[in-house]
């Protein structure tokens, strides 16, 4: 890890995220073979692997809300936007363009490729809630819908609410789930998909940075209402599907007190192997997908068929990861330090504006 942009970068918040994007990906390969073909372990992913998605969620609602509670002055929210915007919309995009060719030349998804200006301007998910999944190209940036709506309005919470930023995330952890009751109970579809269905998730994950340090034992307190959520979701009908996505929540925003609290100490080699993938699972959740197509290709077209579940997991995952770290030393991270550089020019033109008049 490259201490210029991350000095203090948790090895196991990064783990937390490699175990995520992990999920995610065997997830997908999973989806590629017969369930009757997988073994135990592997059904297991192709049930639930997709909610590696959801620990996303409370993990960035932790690290922004962290990040906007700790740095004040009126150039910390111009701070934080440049942050987002050096890191997040430069790989989307060239991973965008990527799909959007490789479809035009393949023929994948050709019906849909006439609204890839939703995927373009982060509407994946409100198009897929709309219109369904299977009409939305490049369906998996979904999630960057949910998390760049969140970011746009945590940052403006914290600029205009200012000392009001905390019971702005009590109400945004509250209404996103009455919202869920209520659109279930209309029995509306995509649910998944809504941005304002899910920033709950956001919400609790900001609110765990708020707590983390003035609730003693919070890990234990977080733990206890994963239980409970749990208990509840196993309730038949609108509050038991409303649920599940609060007790994902819980259970990753319990892992992330433990990572900060106890745990925090914690060293080791596989804490850093993980904490790698960790560093690269924005590129790795991008491109996967491209990876997971290619090499089905490439195995059905040498007429060898898929290879076994697992190997066909490790090949995606090595794969990505390569790709991901010749991406963060050739492109990501050049593009995030001229990011700080423009940080650090804007805020010294800012404190020698005074002397200069």
């Amino acid at each position: 890890m490259t201490s210029k942009l991350f000095p203090n970068r948790s090895a196991l918040l990064d783990s937390l995220r490699a175990v995520a994007v992990i999920m995610v990906v065997v997830f997908h390969v999973a989806t590629r073979y017969p369930a009757e073909t997988l073994d135990p372990l592997a059904r297991v992913f192709l049930r639930y692997g997709f909610l590696g998605v959801d620990v996303f969620f409370p993990l960035s609602g932790f690290l922004i809300t962290r990040f906007l509670l700790s740095h004040d002055g009126p150039g910390a929210i111009k701070a934080f936007f440049l942050r987002r915007v050096f890191r997040i919309i430069p790989l989307y995009m060239v991973a965008v363009t990527i799909f959007y060719v490789a479809a035009r030349a393949t023929g994948y998804e050709a019906e849909n490729l006439p609204f890839i200006w939703a995927t373009y301007t982060f509407l994946t998910g409100w198009f897929a809630f709309l219109n369904g999944p299977d009409s939305t190209p490049y369906t998996i940036t979904w999630s960057l819908s949910v998390e760049e709506f969140a970011y746009l309005i945590f940052g403006l919470a914290a600029w205009v609410l200012r000392g009001s930023f905390r019971s702005f995330l009590v109400v945004v952890a509250v209404l996103p789930f009455l919202l869920r009751l209520y659109l279930y109970a209309q029995g509306h579809e995509n649910i998944y998909y809504f941005p304002l269905a899910r920033l709950d998730s956001i919400a609790f994950g900001g609110l765990t940075a708020v707590l983390i340090a003035h609730v003693r034992h919070l890990w234990a307190w977080l733990a206890g209402a994963a239980v409970l959520a749990a208990g509840v979701m196993q309730v038949d009908g609108v509050l038991g599907n409303a649920m599940l996505f609060t007790t994902v929540t819980l259970i990753a925003c319990t892992l992330i007190a433990l990572a900060e609290g106890p745990f925090r100490q914690m060293r080791g080699r596989v804490w850093s192997a993980l904490g790698n993938v960790g560093l690269y699972s924005y590129f790795i959740y991008l491109f996967h997908f491209f990876n997971l197509y290619a090499l089905d290709m490439m195995f059905r077209k040498a007429g060898l068929g898929l290879p076994p579940f697992w190997v066909m997991s490790l090949l995606c995952l090595l794969a990505t990861y390569v790709q991901g770290w010749i991406s963060f030393r050739f492109f990501e991270e050049p593009i995030m330090l001229f990011g700080r550089r423009l940080e650090k020019s804007v805020s010294s033109r800012r404190s020698a504006a005074p002397e200069a008049r």
